[in-house]
């Protein structure tokens, strides 16, 4: 029997890769590459959409605590681009002359309200749709360019329970959250990354 030194025919396809087998390796790099692209770009996302949430709870927080403090209502004026707190009263109104003068003859630290800035103004990134649910309301109302939800905080009573939303435009983010109606604070109800 008579062996060839020759290579086979045969044994020559098998030295290179199919054009089936380059597609597909390809495709796993795209896969990878764009799986890299998207863990590295969705904390930034989480951190953008968070900011301006606690930048909300924030202006919340100061209307709880301002209300208790002035023993008056303070006002979140929630609208599509920002959102306000101001006195429900105006500043000059007698019951924050009484609270003032009563809280300067003990000494207080309370500056009087019409020595502030009104209404403090937390403005929305416009990447940013502003949604509201009110107590018993069943889903997410988002805010048109006109619209103005009023959210009173009074100071010896809870505040309305109210849930927050916001959506980048773009449906690349979306966190919503619930406001505890005692201290105002919030908890996540719901976050989402991602094209939805």
């Amino acid at each position: 029997m008579r062996h060839s030194s020759h290579p086979s025919y045969q044994d020559g396809l098998r030295c290179g890769f199919t054009l089936i087998e380059l597609v597909f390796v390809l495709a796993i790099t795209g896969m990878v590459f764009g799986t890299a692209i998207y863990m590295i770009s969705s904390p930034q996302i989480e951190k953008e959409i968070r900011e301006t949430h606690h930048g909300i709870e924030d202006l919340v927080l100061r209307a709880r605590a301002m209300s208790y403090s002035y023993q008056q209502p303070f006002v979140v004026e929630l609208r599509a681009r920002e959102v306000r707190l101001r006195p429900l009263a105006s500043p000059e109104a007698e019951i924050e002359q009484d609270l003032t003068e009563d809280v300067a003859n003990k000494g207080g630290a309370l500056r009087s309200l019409d020595s502030m800035s009104w209404p403090v103004v937390f403005p929305i990134d416009p990447k940013y749709l502003l949604s509201v649910r009110r107590w018993n309301s069943v889903g997410f109302i988002e805010l048109e360019d006109d619209d103005v939800e009023y959210w009173i905080h009074q100071p010896n009573s809870p505040c309305e329970p109210m849930a927050l939303q916001l959506v980048s435009e773009e449906d690349q983010a979306l966190l919503s959250r619930e406001y505890h109606p005692l201290t105002a604070k919030a908890v996540d109800l719901e976050m989402a990354i991602g094209n939805q």
